[in-house]
């Protein structure tokens, strides 16, 4: 349902990272693949509306020095649903990471990519 094509996950180290910070990839998917039922739920919960709805959302979030999210807005889309885009986006703001090495903010972009089935 989402993740890479037909995986029902998301694709391991396929998004964008750009550390100021420095936190591992493997942390920040720890943090993401843990909260995946909640982005699924963004998904199911409007795929009840809108059978057909399918499509990649990237979000784009700032982790901040203390570990949490200090901002998460969607960087691209062919979803196109506002519902769920800001779902998946209110979501991460209350995601915890651990707290970047360095003092610094880490700025991810993260691809979610949904599917009927």
């Amino acid at each position: 349902w989402y993740g890479r094509k037909k995986s029902g996950a998301p694709p391991e180290g396929d998004g964008s990272v750009i550390l100021i910070g420095a936190l591992e990839k493997s942390q920040i998917d720890r943090v993401v693949k843990s909260h995946l039922a909640q982005i699924r739920f963004c998904y199911m919960k409007e795929l009840q509306h809108n059978p057909s709805l399918e499509g990649k959302v990237v979000v784009k979030f700032v982790i901040g020095k203390d570990g949490s999210v200090s901002s998460a807005k969607v960087h691209a889309t062919n979803l196109d649903n506002p519902v769920v885009e800001n779902c998946i986006c209110s979501r991460f703001m209350r995601y915890q990471f651990p707290k970047p090495r360095g003092n610094g903010i880490v700025i991810v972009t993260y691809p979610f990519y949904f599917h009927r089935g």
